[in-house]
């Protein structure tokens, strides 16, 4: 693979920092893409457990706004459509005219908008661990509110991480530890995952999308998945029994079965 990193100029000046590992093969810039957009308060390496499924495939990640190398969030009436604004602009760096998208948590809320309001870009849509926003869906329980509003990243690991996981997998921690996010930015962004609401868009994505969910996840409700599934034209479900809302880490089957998919 071939890495390259840069910074995405977006609509109001701003820059967000995005890495592309590429094949080591000549890469014809309308093959296969895929964009990787993190969930709350994490960075590009969440997705490393994922990365081996996506072997051959263009790879695009980035940092959200108030996260890492990116801008900050500028205000607390920043949303997650302005958000997908941001990634539209990567792919715009990036040289890409077409990308499946893959969204984790608040980046499936993200990615919502981005197939809403760019839909000639999006090629495949996965949606996993995500919801359409609290007002036609269902709220995170309250222990996982109260366990990111503490701006402590490990106080959630036994809502992300199924019982037994990260004593066998103490590296999977450390990730999760190692957020490179303020407080500040944290309950901005925090904010922004929960008034996200894109009811109204969903029947504007046109891509075909697979929604994803554990459902053991204590931090978004399995149900949410369903109501997803259910208002997306031709979209498909794909729920992991036994599983939280860190599948990708401890499911390398769910990762294969994405990748997939992704790949058309």
């Amino acid at each position: 693979m071939t890495t390259t990193t840069g910074f995405a100029q977006t609509r109001d000046g701003s820059s967000i920092w995005y890495r592309i590992d590429r094949p080591n093969a000549p890469v014809d810039p309308t093959g296969p893409a895929v964009v990787l957009i993190s969930g709350l308060g994490a960075d590009e390496t969440i997705w490393e457990p994922a990365l081996e499924s996506l072997d051959g495939s263009t790879i695009v990640r980035l940092h959200n706004r108030g996260i890492g190398h990116s801008a900050d969030i500028p205000s607390p009436a920043w949303t997650t459509r302005d958000a997908a604004a941001d990634v539209a602009a990567v792919l715009d760096a990036a040289g890409l005219p077409k990308a499946a998208v893959y969204g984790h948590s608040l980046g499936g809320r993200i990615a919502q908008w981005v197939a809403a309001d760019f839909p000639d870009r999006v090629t495949r849509l996965v949606l996993g661990a995500t919801t359409t926003g609290d007002a036609h869906g269902f709220p995170r329980p309250e222990a996982a509110t109260r366990a990111f509003e503490s701006g402590n990243p490990v106080a959630a690991l036994e809502l992300v991480f199924s019982p037994g996981y990260l004593a066998a997998h103490p590296e999977a921690a450390t990730t999760i530890e190692n957020r490179a996010v303020s407080p500040e930015q944290g309950a901005l962004q925090l904010a922004m995952s929960t008034a996200h609401d894109a009811w109204e868009a969903l029947p504007r994505i046109r891509a075909r999308t697979l929604v994803v969910h554990g459902v053991d996840d204590g931090v978004t409700d399995v149900r949410n998945a369903s109501i997803l599934r259910d208002h997306i034209a031709d979209a498909d479900l794909l729920l992991l029994a036994g599983a939280r809302h860190a599948y990708p880490f401890e499911r390398p089957d769910a990762n294969a079965m994405i990748a997939v998919f992704l790949a058309g």
